[in-house]
């Protein structure tokens, strides 16, 4: 499911809330109400099992997967330096997802399947058949949501964004001038994103449609967090929907203490006594996520969450297998019961805030 900002608490709107609401009960039906109940009591009773000595051991995993995340592209053209593709070093080859592929993957989801993010590494927009990928993802009668970076927000894009039927838009501008924008988003030009939104804004206002979602997003760092002010002023004069400022992502933090943001609840890492830097909070050997989505990457391989980058954690392949095959097989649930016992010897759940108290 879509989870607004816990890192940093976001400006909230009802009205657009109440959009997404809509969103979810265009697409409502009684399997996927049932599966998302078989997940929440499947999660909540493996969780009390591993506590029990005599039983520890035994996992519960009943339902299907209640959202997805499909890789359209792994390719960006920005240079971010705390993003792997950014900085160069994801190891996956890069590629696309054609649109029969991804026609094949769609088709090997189950019915409960209710919520499809259309987004992992790379950006979106260039994919050449993205609009059609979303086209048959709405097909399949699922909520669907991106991500970008907004460099191609053209006229003739953001029309096509509304009528595609996209629900949710997330688009990032982490500064409101050039000179701050640009040092993360290497590459980028601010003034691109600023009138991308606007015409995104003027392209719903033409067709008279609510959607897609506008969700304007800030990156918190240090050399940003002084216009976050004039971000939300910004963002609410644009005509977007909602404002959601997020704690950043730092890879060897306590190497880069010059990036996080000095206020302390804008940023996901803390200093220890022996001055050491590290994610805030300790791992509590649990996670949701294992329980209700999964990730896809361009080629078809399933991996358990966003932050398996590099895909070290290969569940299966939905272009061999159907995802119901893939969730319920013996690899998948050796994951799951080592992230409820040994979650610190799991090396991406280390810097994943989801997977901390």
């Amino acid at each position: 499911m879509i989870k607004y900002s816990i890192y940093y608490k976001p400006i909230k709107s009802l009205a657009a809330h109440s959009l997404l609401a809509a969103a979810y009960l265009r697409m409502f039906s009684f399997a996927r109400l049932v599966n998302a109940a078989k997940l929440y009591l499947s999660h909540g009773i493996s969780v009390f099992l591993k506590k029990l000595p005599l039983i520890q051991n035994r996992l519960c995993v009943w339902g299907h997967p209640l959202a997805l995340s499909i890789e359209p592209i792994n390719v960006c053209n920005l240079k971010c330096p705390e993003c792997p593709t950014g900085m160069g070093i994801l190891t996956r080859p890069k590629g696309m997802l054609t649109v029969n592929s991804f026609k094949h993957i769609i088709d090997g989801t189950h019915k409960s399947l209710w919520h499809l993010n259309m987004y992992f590494q790379g950006e979106p927009y260039m994919h050449p058949d993205f609009f059609e990928l979303v086209k048959e993802a709405k097909k399949a009668r699922l909520v669907v949501e991106t991500s970008t970076n907004g460099q191609f927000l053209n006229d003739k894009q953001a029309e096509k964004t509304v009528q595609s039927g996209l629900d949710v838009l997330v688009v990032s501008l982490d500064g409101t001038t050039q000179e701050v924008y640009e040092k993360y988003r290497v590459g980028g030009d601010v003034s691109k994103v600023i009138e991308g939104v606007k015409k995104l804004v003027k392209a719903k206002k033409e067709a008279r449609s609510y959607y897609p979602i506008i969700r304007l997003q800030f990156l918190a760092f240090s050399h940003n967090q002084h216009q976050i002010k004039d971000f939300e002023q910004m963002a609410w004069q644009l005509g977007v929907d909602m404002v959601e400022v997020k704690r950043a992502q730092v890879y060897n933090a306590d190497k880069k203490e010059h990036l996080l943001p000095t206020v302390k609840n804008l940023s996901r890492y803390q200093r220890l006594s022996d001055g050491s830097v590290q994610l805030k909070g300790k791992l509590r050997n649990n996670c949701w996520k294992h329980w209700s989505s999964a990730v896809v990457t361009w080629k078809g391989d399933v991996v358990p969450c966003c932050f398996d980058k590099n895909a070290a954690y290969v569940m299966g392949n939905m272009k061999k297998q159907k995802l119901s095959e893939i969730w319920s097989k013996s690899v998948y649930n050796q994951f799951r019961h080592k992230v409820l016992n040994e979650q610190k010897k799991i090396d991406i759940c280390n810097n994943c805030p989801l997977s901390r108290k």
